[in-house]
């Protein structure tokens, strides 16, 4: 599921918007997409917790009689088997996860992502983080102090929902939504004349281990 969302079509995708978006104006486009932003292990717990005490109590209350090994022991074995399955189930994460919690791991994540890929080292701060967090479906922007002030908030705020329900449809939508950006950004921050690429265009993605970089400009 999760390597689907970032295909060779969706990569494409991408590549069109960031060509696009630094073509029209004088921001510099960084997408990270991550598989998940923490691991809520809450939710492990709970599921292998609960699934333990169902374990006992269909031992303690069945007809069969189970050795007293069995109830000390096969419980907890039960409960970690199904407190582990929940890896692979990122929807049970989500159904346990309130959401303002997962809104703010995501926006955690995101700040230090920005830092680590460096997109404040721009002449003009002009850089943006487009954050996708697969499992949370959220999508988080995280602009440079130059493309902030020039860039409103709720302009902001109204992109990053148009991205995050483009999350359901895959990576390729929400790469479709990321390039009608383009205009807006170029208002906010028109491209000049001496404008260079001053940051990496491939995007940076832990969903697989083949990374693509795109043509510099």
């Amino acid at each position: 599921m999760a390597a689907r969302f970032l295909d060779d079509a969706a990569r494409d995708a991408f590549e069109r918007a960031i060509a696009e978006i630094e073509r029209t104006s004088a921001v510099e486009v960084v997408v990270a997409v991550r598989r998940r932003s923490a691991a809520y292990l809450h939710a492990n717990l709970f599921v292998g917790a609960t699934a333990a005490l169902v374990g006992l109590a269909a031992m303690l209350f069945a007809e069969h009689v189970f050795a007293l090994t069995s109830i000390l022991f096969d419980p907890f074995v039960v409960g970690g088997l199904a407190g582990a399955a929940v890896e692979l189930l990122p929807g049970v994460k989500r159904a346990f996860t309130p959401v303002d919690l997962r809104q703010r791991e995501v926006a955690r994540a995101a700040r230090s992502t920005f830092l680590e890929r460096g997109v404040h080292n721009t002449r003009d701060r002009s850089g943006v983080l487009v954050y996708i967090s697969w499992l949370e479906r959220v999508v988080i922007l995280v602009a440079d102090s130059g493309l902030d002030q020039r860039l409103p908030a709720t302009a902001r705020l109204e992109a990053e929902e148009i991205l995050t329900a483009a999350m359901a449809s895959g990576g390729a939508a929400v790469a479709r939504a990321l390039e009608k950006l383009a205009l807006g950004l170029g208002s906010a921050m028109p491209r000049r004349d001496d404008d260079i690429n001053e940051l990496p265009d491939a995007v940076d993605s832990d969903l697989d281990d083949v990374p693509r970089g795109i043509p510099r400009r």
